[in-house]
């Protein structure tokens, strides 16, 4: 009879520590500052004037918000080994959103102004962040695309 109660205990024991990990992995996913949130463009190259449809994913099962929305997304340009600003992230929002669900995906569009030079360019989007973030976080930013010629 001792041997038969040491093994329920033992049992007994195994699914209380089974449950107990169980309740601690139903926290969010979120896998910290910078690694929320993946922006990528659909092609490598563009036309100045031509619209770029930025695709931002959640990828945390944290909600996200965007303080400024999408109206201070800037454009920037290789120069050498640094990025320059090159367009007013002020101009041009057609369309604020003020939060990202948990595993959201949103398509916001950016139209490269006409006239830029060629080159090599990137999009700085204010990066999503949660309800309780301390501090403000760097940018987002898309892959790099070259500009060729106008549209």
């Amino acid at each position: 009879m001792r041997g038969t109660l040491g093994r329920a205990n033992l049992g007994f024991l195994a699914a209380v520590t089974l449950l107990a990990s169980a309740c601690m992995s139903l926290r969010p996913y979120d896998p910290g500052p910078g690694k929320r949130v993946a922006a990528s463009v659909p092609q490598d190259t563009y036309l100045s004037g031509e619209p770029i449809n930025v695709t931002i994913s959640n990828l945390s099962d944290v909600t996200l918000f965007y303080p400024d929305g999408f109206c201070k997304t800037g454009l920037q340009r290789r120069d050498g080994g640094l990025w320059r600003p090159v367009a007013d992230p002020s101009v041009g929002c057609p369309i604020a959103l003020g939060f990202l669900e948990p595993g959201q995906t949103v398509v916001h569009q950016f139209r490269i102004p006409k006239g830029m030079a060629v080159g090599i360019y990137r999009l700085a989007i204010p990066m999503p962040v949660p309800d309780e973030a301390a501090a403000p976080e760097p940018a987002l930013l898309t892959p790099a695309f070259a500009v060729q010629g106008s549209q």
